[in-house]
């Protein structure tokens, strides 16, 4: 009995030790984009994501199409959708939950 409750304790104490970040739930979300029509478009939405804590990769796949990899513990998809409108970036339809 000794044995199993300095086990628990055992890992109780590792799981406190560990870092936030590997609990951090990375999320993937594809969004539609309107507004990138434009030549220039690639270049806002990079320097737009780059500038967005939180958002660790992105993939512009073209015509409108984004995957965008965060960390909802530094960010939420509600900030990301903001920081594009700032940009002059508008999310068309729902967001689609990929992770």
């Amino acid at each position: 009995m000794e044995k199993i409750i300095r086990t628990i304790i055992f890992l109780l104490l590792i799981c406190l030790a560990v870092p936030s970040p590997v609990w951090a739930k990375e999320r993937i979300v594809q969004l539609n984009l309107s507004g990138c029509a434009d030549c220039n478009a690639a270049g806002r939405i990079e320097r737009i994501l780059k500038k967005t804590k939180g958002v660790k990769k992105h993939i512009n796949k073209g015509h409108g199409l984004l995957i965008i990899t965060f960390d909802d513990e530094i960010t939420t998809l509600n900030m990301i959708v903001d920081e594009l409108k700032r940009g002059k970036l508008f999310v068309e339809g729902e967001a689609i939950f990929l992770k």
